[in-house]
C-alpha cells in the first residue's frame, strides 16, 4: 500500500512539472510588423480603393490577458497616388494558450492621408478607430506567427473630390512576425 501511494505521488508530480511547461510565458512586450492591405470605402466619393502597406506595433502586458497597444501604419494605392497613414493606440484582450493566442483589440487614433496628383491634392488629419481581432501562432518562446488580423478600420479623412470630411469604413487585413521579450 505504501509503495502504491509513493507510485502515485511520483506520477502526480512528475505530471504537475509537465503540465507547468505547458502553460505559455506571459511576455513584457511585444514587437509586431505586419504586411497591411486596406480595402478603402468612402461613401461621400462613392471611391473604393485598394491600398497595400505595412504596420508596426508595440504592445505592452499589464497581465496575462490585458495589453497596451500603440500600432502605426502605412498604406499607399499607386492609382491615386494616395498614401494613409494611422497611428492608433488602445487595449488589446489576449486569451493565451500553449500555442495559439486569440485576441481583439479595441484601438483609437488618427489618420493621415496626402495625394499630390494633377487630378486631387489633399493633405488632412482626421479621427481614426480600429475594431477587430487576430490569431498569434507561438514558434517559440520569443517568436510568434501572424497568420491573421482583420478589423474594422473606420477614418474621418476628406474626400478626394471635396474638401468636406466624411466618414470612410474600411477593412484592415494584416498578417506578419511577432518578437517578444521579458516575462511576467
Amino acid at each position: 500500500m505504501k509503495r502504491s501511494v509513493l507510485i502515485l505521488g511520483i506520477c502526480f508530480a512528475f505530471g504537475a512539472g509537465v503540465y507547468a511547461q505547458e502553460a505559455p510565458i506571459t511576455p513584457l512586450a511585444e514587437v509586431g510588423f505586419v504586411y497591411s492591405g486596406v480595402r478603402i470605402h468612402s461613401s461621400q466619393d462613392g471611391l473604393n480603393l485598394n491600398e497595400n502597406g505595412g504596420a508596426g506595433y508595440v504592445e505592452y502586458n499589464l497581465n496575462r490577458t490585458v495589453g497596451l497597444v500603440g500600432d502605426i501604419g502605412a498604406y499607399n494605392n499607386s492609382t491615386f497616388d494616395q498614401t494613409t497613414m494611422t497611428y492608433l493606440f488602445g487595449p488589446r484582450l489576449n486569451l493565451r494558450k500553449s500555442r495559439f493566442t486569440p485576441y481583439v483589440q479595441f484601438l483609437f487614433g488618427g489618420a493621415r492621408a496626402w495625394s499630390n496628383t494633377a487630378q486631387f491634392t489633399t493633405n488632412q488629419n482626421a479621427f481614426a478607430a480600429a475594431f477587430g481581432g487576430g490569431l498569434d501562432v507561438n514558434l517559440t518562446n520569443r517568436i510568434a506567427l501572424k497568420p491573421i488580423q482583420v478589423e474594422y478600420l473606420m477614418t474621418q479623412l476628406p474626400g478626394l473630390t471635396s474638401s468636406t470630411d466624411s466618414i470612410q469604413n474600411n477593412i484592415r487585413y494584416s498578417a506578419g512576425l511577432v518578437l517578444r521579450f521579458g516575462a511576467k
